[in-house]
């Protein structure tokens, strides 16, 4: 029996190494400026869009459209008879609606084959974990209905933390309360938030990066202590930071998996440059 495909989108920022290792299908959201449309991690780059955001030019994004979902569904075809689509939180994105338009024109044109949608109700590094815990249970031959359950009892647990440069470019995507990007703007201080089940939440400012670290790596191990646990440092055009802190997760942390990754074009266009987070998970 062919394996379940598992599908995500690039606002996962899925690690290319779990995305090779597993054959997981991304597929890109949109980002728009000076009049053009470009396909996060097809066309455009996060480098670019930080020369975008520096140049303050306007950068917006979409969800694929429905159409472009159901070619991928076609394509899958070829493979596989059943699917499981797990998307970015429906707070942040347009993605799951338009993923349920193309469900119902698949439907019609595949009818031998089976999709299932799943809310991740997170993103960023967080959905990529998540995908992460379905993909290892269909190499291993798991069912769709058995994955389905591993996923859903998966989402509530896994975490993810960031300390920004800025809530500018949240603010800009009306994610973010205004006091909290007027006091970061006027007090030089950087923002700490985290996702709580598909919406952001400020957790507090710090004056320096290395402050707002410190403050994740201490909240990390009041929630999980020493159990054997899935991380993934996330950042945006901080790559020299994200290795120094994957280094001292692996110290102070029982890692069972450890990646770095730099956010999709797609949420960079949200949370701007200078950010670094931490998403992880127990391993089960």
């Amino acid at each position: 029996m062919d394996k379940v495909a598992i599908v995500i989108d690039s606002a996962s920022c899925l690690p290319q190494e779990i995305k090779n290792d597993y054959q997981i299908e991304v597929i890109p959201l949109n980002i728009h400026s000076q009049g053009k449309t470009h396909q996060d991690g097809i066309n455009i780059t996060p480098q670019q869009i930080y020369s975008l955001q520096a140049a303050d030019e306007t950068v917006t994004t979409s969800a694929p459209s429905p159409g472009t979902i159901v070619e991928s569904f076609h394509r899958l075809a070829e493979k596989t008879r059943e699917i499981l689509r797990l998307t970015v939180a429906s707070t942040y994105s347009a993605t799951f609606s338009s993923i349920q338009s193309a469900i119902d024109i698949a439907k019609r044109e595949l009818p031998k084959l089976r999709i299932e949608l799943i809310d991740c109700c997170t993103g960023s590094a967080a959905q990529a974990l998540i995908a992460l815990t379905a993909a290892r249970a269909s190499a291993l031959g798991k069912d769709l209905n058995e994955i389905i359950s591993k996923v859903k009892q998966a989402i509530p647990k896994v975490k993810i933390s960031l300390v920004l440069d800025t809530l500018k470019y949240l603010q800009k995507s009306g994610r973010a309360p205004k006091i909290g990007a007027w006091a970061t703007s006027l007090l030089k201080l950087k923002p700490v938030v985290a996702d709580r089940m598909g919406h952001a939440h400020l957790l507090g400012m710090v004056r320096s990066r290395t402050q707002g670290i410190d403050r994740l790596v201490k909240a990390m191990k009041q929630k999980v202590g020493r159990k054997k646990i899935n991380i993934i440092v996330v950042h945006s055009d901080l790559e020299d930071e994200a290795e120094e802190l994957e280094h001292r997760l692996l110290g102070e942390f029982n890692c069972h998996e450890i990646y770095v990754t730099e956010v999709s074009s797609v949420v960079a266009t949200h949370i701007g440059p200078g950010a670094i987070g931490i998403a992880f998970c127990p391993e089960e």
